[in-house]
């Protein structure tokens, strides 16, 4: 089981802050562990938003459902527990978010079908200071794209069943595409785009799956005219191609399920590591769920080397996304990256003369980095008053 590495509704009100003025509202963040790494990541954000917390002096209500949602449940093969389900319920009822470790099993599937978390979001970068470790020849400015994944239609969220033949095992498959679904997550991917550069990719298969393809392209093209967006229409495999081909050509991203699932994957690629993949699924009340875009990494359970910048940065979206606390997140963000600048690595991003450091001593590295960055932003905005 996981520790909580700072107290519950922590106030530092003598402690700098980033903003000119302390927000007095109390954000609720509800915690599940995961499996695996997952409580051990879960743990390094947790440390991190204390961190948050007292530096820029806001208070965070943390409600934990532990590891109970993929383990000791009663539920086969990882599915969405009754006991879990009512307390994400709660946590979204009094306006949190969740933020969950990774995890196997049908959990996260689940999840999205129970809330109605009808879209994700999945951040793909790059990082200067990183530029090295990459497997890849990258452009040297930042990359910033954005990939809007469908959650509940498509492979994933159909139905089987299963016969016996002469042949051995058939498997019969069906999952639907409605047209309804198809326009609400466009639409996101639009109003997305419109706020960027104007560019959406939009992903299919027009010669294996022409039915569906035409029903992404009608109502992609429908939207992108009226929203005066470019759209342009991609196959899986070529865009799987041109995303570490010609990173820099996309902007937003509107992809079906399964190939959204695929190509965020890519993304680890253009990071330099799986561990710095995250992302978020949302629904239209506002639910949300925060979560790392890999998975439980059993084989680093107990190691202490799972990379955890992909669950803080998950925090990061959380507080900037759901809870408006921009100045919070930008001072996650920028922390993990001086301290790549001053050379300190996890296992799998080490290069040569770097310096590295276990799961939780990164953590405690960003939580003190945080707290340094807070006390000079402190300083200046005192001088200049």
């Amino acid at each position: 089981m996981f520790q909580i590495a700072f107290a519950i509704n922590l106030v530092a009100v003598n402690s700098p802050q980033i903003d000119s003025k302390r927000d007095l509202r109390c954000f609720v963040v509800g915690i599940l562990g995961g499996e695996g790494s997952g409580p051990e990541v879960i743990d390094a954000a947790c440390n991190v938003l204390g961190a948050v917390a007292e530096t820029c002096g806001i208070d965070f209500r943390i409600k934990t459902g532990g590891d109970i949602a993929w383990r000791s449940t009663g539920c086969p093969g990882g599915y969405l527990s009754d006991a879990v389900a009512e307390f994400c319920r709660d946590v979204f009822a009094s306006g949190g978010a969740i933020m969950a470790g990774p995890a196997g099993g049908r959990f996260v599937y689940d999840m999205r079908r129970q809330f109605d978390l009808y879209y994700k979001l999945n951040p793909l970068r790059s990082y200067q200071e990183l530029a090295d470790v990459c497997r890849i020849k990258l452009p040297a400015k930042p990359l910033d794209i954005l990939l809007v994944r469908e959650n509940l239609q498509d492979i994933y969220q159909g139905n089987s069943a299963e016969a016996s033949s002469e042949d051995g095992r058939e498997i019969v498959h069906t999952f639907v595409h409605k047209e309804k679904q198809v326009r609400a997550v466009l639409e996101v991917a639009t109003a997305a785009a419109r706020r960027r550069r104007k560019l959406l990719a939009v992903i299919g298969k027009n010669s294996g799956l022409p039915a569906i393809h035409s029903l992404w392209r009608t109502c992609a093209l429908e939207l992108g005219e009226a929203s005066e967006v470019e759209v342009s229409l991609l196959d899986i495999d070529y865009a799987a191609y041109k995303l570490l081909q010609e990173p820099e050509t996309f902007d937003v991203i509107a992809a079906p399920n399964c190939f959204g699932d695929i190509l965020s994957d890519l993304g680890g690629v253009l990071a330099g590591s799986r561990g710095l993949t995250f992302g978020a699924s949302y629904a239209a009340d506002g639910a949300a769920v925060y979560q790392t875009n890999h998975g439980a990494a059993h084989d680093r359970a107990g190691t202490d080397t799972a990379n955890p910048v992909g669950q803080i940065f998950s925090l990061a979206m959380m507080l900037r996304e759901t809870f408006g606390l921009r100045s919070a997140a930008h001072l996650i963000e920028d922390s993990v990256r001086t301290l790549w600048r001053a050379r300190w690595r996890t296992a799998d991003l080490a290069e040569s003369g770097c310096k590295i450091a276990g799961t939780r001593q990164f953590a405690e590295l960003l939580a003190r980095q945080i707290q340094s960055a807070g006390v000079r932003e402190h300083e200046a905005c005192s001088a200049v008053s």
